[in-house]
């Protein structure tokens, strides 16, 4: 049974409490707590007014670099792949904007856009292996100069576009033929308007698996070094390095150490420098490009010129 003295204890701590909120609810603790929060919100609010601010210019100071660089873009580029047919192939579904930066540089170096095609990831899916093997064994017969006993089916696939893009010989019937059954197969989408000299790869992010996205990149490695043996220069582009990107893949392998690649093509910076770069590997360079620690930013021959 509880005792009096426990109700009497009780009732005393309901009226100590009441009277502490009397207290801090009025008269100078009141104001002093009102007044020093007042002031934390004072201080808030200008916070965020300055960090507003801060945002502001650098907003404006981006717009003026951005206009800047697009204006020495043209400087940089004006004729420098002037007569040159050029073949975009993407790959690893790179962002429309991402290719259309690319093709936007391209066009204002003077060069000529012979073809836009896209490598489907049915060609690198490992689950459709067997089939892209049983149509390497259809495309033999079609593809010239290659040897099916010595070359694997992925590469072979790659010979029957790179013939696509570059007709050998006057054989521009065959090429179109490939193309129709590589389209039917579903490994390639996009059109062909004439023969290339050169090719601009712009390859996507890739999945977000990274053991994946590696295994995706070597065999387009493969297909990328196949069609640089086949014109006179070849750039591979992309977004920001990742672990496993097609860069990596390129850079890691001898035979196709000599392809250039570029990264961030979807900025102003990237894509001048994808097409300085194409304009290097014709004239027998080749680099590899990217904002970082460790990256250079332009071909030699630029920073020579400056100099």
């Amino acid at each position: 049974m509880t005792s009096f003295r426990y109700h009497v204890v009780s009732l005393a701590a309901v009226f100590l409490a009441l009277a502490i909120g009397i207290v801090l609810g009025s008269g100078p603790m009141r104001t002093a707590l009102v007044q020093s929060l007042s002031d934390d919100v004072d201080t808030l609010e200008q916070q965020v007014d300055d960090a507003a601010s801060e945002v502001e210019t650098a907003q404006a100071e981006a717009e003026v670099g951005n206009a800047y660089a697009a204006e020495l873009e043209a400087f940089l580029l004006a004729d420098t792949l002037e007569g040159v047919d050029v073949a975009l192939v993407s790959v690893s579904d790179p962002s429309d904007s991402r290719v259309e930066s690319a093709r936007e540089a391209l066009v204002k170096a003077g060069a000529t856009i012979s073809a836009d095609v896209t490598v489907e990831d049915a060609w690198t899916d490992s689950t459709q292996s067997t089939f892209r093997t049983a149509l390497a064994e259809q495309l033999a017969g079609q593809v010239v100069d290659v040897d099916p006993s010595t070359t694997s089916s992925d590469r072979l696939l790659a010979h029957a576009l790179a013939q696509s893009l570059v007709p050998t010989g006057d054989d521009s019937d065959g090429s179109s033929v490939l193309l129709d059954l590589l389209k039917q197969a579903d490994l390639v989408t996009g059109t062909i308007t004439g023969s290339s000299t050169a090719i601009v790869v712009v390859s996507g992010d890739g999945g977000d698996d990274e053991d994946a996205r590696a295994a995706a990149s070597d065999t387009l490695a493969g297909v990328v070094g196949v069609l640089d043996g086949y014109v006179d220069g070849t750039v591979a582009t992309q977004g920001g390095s990742a672990t496993g990107d097609l860069a990596s893949a390129l850079r890691n392998v001898p035979d196709t150490a000599q392809i250039s690649t570029v990264t961030q093509v979807g900025t102003i910076y990237g894509r001048t420098a994808a097409a300085l770069a194409l304009v290097e590997q014709i004239a027998g360079g080749s680099g590899h490009y990217g904002a970082g620690s460790d990256g250079t930013l332009l071909p030699s021959f630029i920073q020579e010129s400056a100099s």
